[in-house]
């Protein structure tokens, strides 16, 4: 099964990124896309993964500086 993200921006109202509520399941090419969106503007984001990854791509979440 192909893995499932979520990607979370920190804020003063959710700090830990732990609300997933709401939030869309994305691939991982959207999700990559949204971490870059999110790393561009400067905030701070979580991605919560179900399923499957590759050690390669949580390396480029990473890289964004994403955390887990």
């Amino acid at each position: 099964m192909a893995a499932t993200y979520h990607v979370i921006a920190l804020s003063s109202e959710d700090p830990d990124g732990a609300d997933t509520r709401g939030e869309p399941s994305l691939s991982y090419p959207d999700a990559l896309k949204s971490a870059k969106e999110l790393k561009s503007q400067g905030k701070a984001f979580r991605v919560h993964v179900g399923g499957e990854q590759s050690a390669e791509q949580m390396q480029r979440f990473r890289d964004l500086g994403a955390l887990f």
